[in-house]
């Protein structure tokens, strides 16, 4: 009886012993990996094809487009305006979107000439949602 207690002490040690070595031999890396410097993981949003056929035809004034998208009269005559104000624009950059749902935010900037000769820089958000775009936040120029 007292060898068969030697022996079931000497095994389950070698057993602890292969527990304690196994989940050391894991925790080690994946606490090392944890607290490792990692870089931030961003999700990627697709730009919207709406907000795009939005805002390139509020950028070229292409009133039939705007009419068809079922835009307000005073987003039309602010394409309008804005296209006598400015001699040239690039065409606009997508610079990020945000999805909320079935609701979308996208952020535009464009190069521009304005009539008098000075050279701008040009934002403008865009929500879109259902199908339908508009103009969030009206085009303002960023001073350097």
């Amino acid at each position: 009886m007292r060898r068969r207690r030697i022996w079931v002490r000497r095994i389950t040690r070698g057993i602890a012993t292969i527990a304690i070595g196994a989940l050391l031999g894991f925790l080690v890396p994946t606490v090392a990996r944890d607290l490792s410097a990692q870089p931030e993981a961003e999700g990627v949003v697709a730009e919207s094809p709406v907000a795009r056929r939005f805002i390139d035809a509020f950028v070229a004034d292409d009133q039939a487009k705007l009419t068809s998208m079922g835009l307000s009269a005073e987003i039309r005559a602010r394409a309008t305006k804005f296209k006598t104000d400015y001699a040239r624009i690039d065409p606009p950059v997508h610079l990020g979107a945000y999805n909320a749902g079935s609701v979308g935010f996208d952020a535009y900037a464009a190069h521009a000439l304005s009539a008098n000769g000075t050279e701008e820089l040009l934002s403008w958000r865009v929500i879109s949602t259902g199908g339908r775009a508009t103009l969030l936040i009206p085009p303002v120029p960023i001073q350097p």
